[in-house]
């Protein structure tokens, strides 16, 4: 559906300016996304139908979040599940991810600086929106009402709801955004105070106990509220919604915090004629690192990806990609892997008429851990082991084998032995990733396992209990001493029971010869099988 441009609800008097012309003085817009949680999460297809976003309140799930169509059937926020259930069966329930809301929200306010840079969050705690200040911009845009037009057309192709007004302060701003008449108003400069004075006390931000006092003294404009005497007010309310009535009416001042936007590492050569040579463009990425670096060290931060492309005299354009196993601003070391980079892509490396333009960027970033310093015992010392020499022997050799070839152990959370630990590429793990607090046991885990469960061949007194005779590998062992059993039950989610139905008995059991071995019974005999197959798992030193 089209957006379709309103007139805006006050007009400006003969005196004024009106809102299109260039402002003069600050001009604040607000933006309210009033279905913002349901509508990036709702897939496109579901739109028409109701959904809405629960969570979990003292001890009760409640509607977090509701659509168009779940508003028009009477749900609201704050409603119970149970009773919009009731009320709506066929409705669609999704849990709340407050996280991902976050994001929307961060991207939003990097894309609406195409329109200015000044964009703040919403710092109001029912609000989900966006501050901008809009002062000496609107022009650029042929005025204030086709900015906020153009702003609303491209939310709407996106299915995402908008609710915009412009105004001298961000408190009446963000009253006529979400109290206003219409979804788009623009209040002419100067006459702020006037379009805010038909709205509830609601629209001041103010507290619930504030608005419910309100309620019970009559006063449900915000004129009503401003007939009174401020020390009066203060009396009566306190201190903290006068300043909200003040900030509306632009009596008192209230600052915007912008949200600064992360620094850019990203550094650009052009050339005043292209290069061809591998060797020569190596040369040049080499210069380039020092000059990353520097900003990298700067920031205290540290590269963890890094993109270099090269642009060609006809705007053809080639990236290559280097992944880091552990945050790095060395210049060198950064250096080194792009001249890798580049030696493994030369043969098939099309250079056309030159390369002119390089760039340089640092895509993934984290910060840099400072070292940890030795701790002195008399003449010897404790030295932490070398990570950043590590992490660059890693990146070599990701660099001359391929990322995948380079992997490293990763504990998994899991019971069963062979599942419990498994190998991912170096490049593929965070860098702070933590392995899990698990105790380890030394006396109950061979230091030597086996890739996969051998086979063996097992005579035993009783069907319960250890085997006192085995044969692995052509090998017969006879039993001296078994422990055991320690019993590891099958995981219980239908994903891990494909692989692992059965419960195991582990014993570590010892022959004459002293050598020590950890084996396993898989099946319980007589509920899960009738005949339990033994398997070997490990060896002990």
């Amino acid at each position: 559906m089209p957006h379709t441009p309103r007139e805006p609800v006050f007009p400006a008097p003969d005196n004024v300016p009106v809102a299109n012309s260039v402002p003069t003085g600050r001009r604040i817009a607000a933006l309210w996304f009033p279905y913002w949680l349901s509508e990036i999460v709702m897939p496109v297809d579901k739109r028409m139908n109701p959904y809405v976003l629960a969570e979990h309140q003292r001890g009760t799930q409640r509607l977090a979040a509701v659509n168009t169509a779940a508003e028009a059937c009477g749900l609201h926020t704050g409603m119970s599940l149970a009773d919009a259930r009731a009320l709506v069966p066929d409705m669609h329930v999704d849990m709340l991810d407050p996280a991902r809301g976050g994001v929307f929200l961060d991207k939003c306010a990097r894309w609406l600086r195409r329109y200015t840079p000044w964009v703040g969050a919403d710092t109001h705690p029912d609000s989900h929106g966006l501050l901008l200040d809009i002062s000496g911009c609107a022009h650029l845009f042929g005025g204030e009402r086709q900015m906020i037009d153009d702003m609303c057309a491209r939310f709407m192709r996106r299915g995402i709801t908008l609710n915009i007004a412009v105004a001298d302060t961000i408190g009446s701003a963000w009253a006529l955004a979400h109290y206003g008449p219409s979804d788009t108003i623009v209040a002419p400069s100067g006459h702020g105070p006037e379009a805010v004075m038909d709205l509830p006390p609601d629209a001041l931000r103010l507290p619930d106990d504030a608005v419910d006092l309100c309620r019970r003294l009559g006063l449900d404009t915000v004129a009503a509220l401003a007939a009174f005497p401020r020390s009066s007010l203060t009396r009566r309310f306190g201190p903290y919604p006068v300043m909200r009535l003040e900030q509306a009416l632009g009596q008192a001042s209230e600052m915007l915090n912008p949200c600064v936007p992360a620094p850019s590492f990203i550094i650009r050569q052009t050339l005043a004629q292209g290069v061809t040579q591998i060797a020569a463009i190596a040369t040049l990425a080499e210069k380039m690192c020092d000059a990353l670096a520097a900003k990298l060290f700067a920031a205290g931060k540290g590269a963890v990806r890094l993109d270099l492309v090269l642009t060609r005299a006809d705007n053809e354009a080639q990236a290559l990609s280097v992944r880091l196993a552990a945050p790095s601003a060395e210049a060198g070391h950064m250096a080194r892997l792009l001249t890798t980079r580049l030696e493994r892509v030369a043969r098939g490396f099309d250079a056309g008429c030159g390369v002119e333009n390089l760039c340089l960027a640092a895509s993934s970033t984290a910060d840099i851990q400072p070292p940890q310093a030795p701790l002195t015992l008399g003449h010897r010392a404790l030295k932490a082991p070398p990570v950043a020499a590590l992490a660059g022997l890693f990146d070599r050799l990701a660099g001359r084998l391929g990322p995948q070839i380079v992997v490293r152990p990763v504990i998994h959370a899991s019971h069963i032995p062979e599942q419990a630990v498994g190998y991912r590429p170096v490049h593929a793990a965070a860098p702070d990733e933590q392995i899990p607090d698990t105790p380890l046991s030394p006396q109950t885990r061979p230091l030597f396992m086996l890739c996969a469960p051998e086979p063996i061949e097992v005579i035993a007194e009783i069907p319960e209990g250890a085997p006192y005779r085995f044969r692995w590998r052509r090998v017969l062992h006879e039993v001296t001493t078994a422990q055991g059993p320690e019993r590891i039950s099958p995981e219980w989610w239908p994903a891990a029971r494909q692989h692992n139905s059965l419960t195991r008995d582990y014993f570590r059991v010892e022959d004459r010869n002293g050598c020590r071995f950890w084996i396993y019974r898989d099946g319980l005999y007589g509920r899960e099988t009738g005949r339990p197959r033994w398997f070997m798992h490990g060896v002990f030193p």
